[in-house]
């Protein structure tokens, strides 16, 4: 280490250099010089078009030096490079044994897979459509008649099969106890006239003026026989105990019609009812329809009455319904609950004020107490048929023997197929004149 007395002289001569201005301008000047010569062996720059670069002269040479700024080098590198780019990139191609193995799987994967062509509803087979039309109700049905005009024309054309799927798993019961009647042009020409006759529409008098809520039966248009204007009022009479349902469940009276009068209201909504009822008898869609609002007619109606309690009884205690109607059963759409021990329906509704009373209005059955089963009437068309029977042989109007025609052995044939004895008197003819034949999907069952 140098003495304290030698450092401290070196650093006042660098003081006095610092201080003495000729040594700055030597030290200034030669560094200006070294930067001129560096100049000079370098070559002389382009100017460029963007006016970014800065000039130097030099003083000995006299040539402009330029400059290039980063920037701008940058900017022209991009504007150079900018030209659209084209994806070349494709997959590799997989050569392995493992690939080909996984290929090999997916392969039969998909030969196991069943490839169905059903895009839509209609593509299944018909068979499959009709057993699933014959699972619906029948509101359900002619909601999807306005669907389209394919699914439309699916309905029309198998129209008897599905009402038929559809009343055998749903309105069983109902069907046997409410029947259809017969439209007049179905009937045998030979039992007609008998229909037609003077005396008979006398007697069925009783079964067209007293009725309010049923619009009578027209002679040409459906067949008279009893079973057939029983048939008609039935169905009349459901339609009618739906209307008024509303009033029932909110205790709303119904509406008195004094005797002797009929209002416009009541004319167009008895019209409105024969024309569903006369609709049914060619459609078995709205025939099945009726059935299913008498379904519901009939289980709201029990719930109701089960709910209610008379004027001092206790609310907790639990009342059995009608039928032993369950809320699942009512919900289930189907009459099978019918089918129980339950109030017969023996007595008809010949009038409004018989609303307020009845809970399930299912005539033409009898529950046998033996056997503790329902026994329904003759299956349909068999009274039909009995009646038309009877009436051809006492109602037919006779025709007068012709005059050319010599009486010949103790009887005369007459042209109706009967014979009179030489007193002028007919004998009394069996009740079954003529086996009538229909062209009914179902024939009767024998002993039915």
């Amino acid at each position: 280490m140098l003495p304290e007395s030698e450092r401290q002289g070196r650093l006042g001569n660098q003081h006095e250099h610092a201080a003495d201005p000729k040594v700055v301008e030597s030290h200034s000047h030669k560094s200006l010089e070294g930067q001129a010569r560096r100049a000079s062996t370098r070559p002389v720059a382009e100017a460029l078009p963007d006016g970014l670069h800065e000039q130097v002269i030099d003083g000995s040479n006299e040539l402009p030096i330029h400059y290039v700024s980063n920037s701008a080098r940058r900017r022209h590198k991009v504007f150079v490079e900018d030209e659209p780019l084209i994806d070349t990139t494709a997959a590799l191609a997989k050569h392995s044994k493992k690939t080909a193995r996984l290929q090999k799987r997916q392969q039969k994967k998909q030969a196991r897979r069943v490839h169905s062509e059903i895009q839509s509803f209609l593509d299944f087979p018909q068979e499959l459509l009709l057993m699933i039309l014959g699972f619906l109700e029948p509101s359900e049905i002619l909601t999807m008649l306005r669907l389209n005009r394919s699914i439309r024309a699916l309905i029309t054309d198998n129209e008897r099969a599905i009402a038929d799927d559809v009343m055998r798993h749903r309105y069983w019961v109902l069907k046997q106890c409410f029947p259809l009647p017969v439209p007049l042009e179905m009937v045998p020409l030979v039992a007609r006239p008998a229909l037609m006759s003077e005396q008979w529409q006398d007697r069925l008098r009783i079964h067209k003026n007293p009725y309010q809520h049923i619009k009578h039966i027209d002679p040409s248009h459906t067949c008279t026989c009893m079973s057939c204007v029983l048939a008609w009022n039935n169905l009349n009479i459901i339609l009618d105990l739906a209307h008024w349902q509303q009033n029932l469940a909110t205790r709303v009276p119904l509406p008195i019609i004094p005797r002797g009068t009929n209002p416009e209201w009541n004319v167009n909504l008895l019209e409105r009812h024969a024309g569903i009822v006369t609709k049914a008898m060619k459609s078995p869609l709205i025939y099945a329809r009726i059935l299913q609002i008498h379904l519901d007619t009939t289980t709201r109606t029990i719930i109701r009455s089960g709910n209610w309690r008379k004027k001092g009884e206790k609310s907790g205690a639990v009342k059995p319904r009608t039928y032993h109607l369950t809320d699942a059963e009512a919900a289930a759409g189907t009459d099978e609950f019918l089918e129980r021990s339950g109030p017969p329906s023996y007595q008809p509704i010949y009038m409004r004020d018989n609303y307020y009373s009845v809970e399930a209005f299912v005539p033409n059955r009898k529950w046998g107490k033996e056997e503790q089963k329902w026994f329904y009437y003759a299956k349909w068309p068999r009274p039909h048929e009995n009646d038309l029977n009877w009436l051809a042989a006492r109602f037919t109007p006779k025709t007068e023997p012709k005059a050319h025609e010599p009486p010949s052995g103790n009887g005369t044939e007459q042209s109706d197929g009967g014979f009179s004895l030489p007193n002028g008197t007919t004998p009394r003819q069996p009740a079954r004149l003529m086996e009538v034949t229909f062209s009914w999907d179902a024939k009767p069952e024998s002993g039915s």
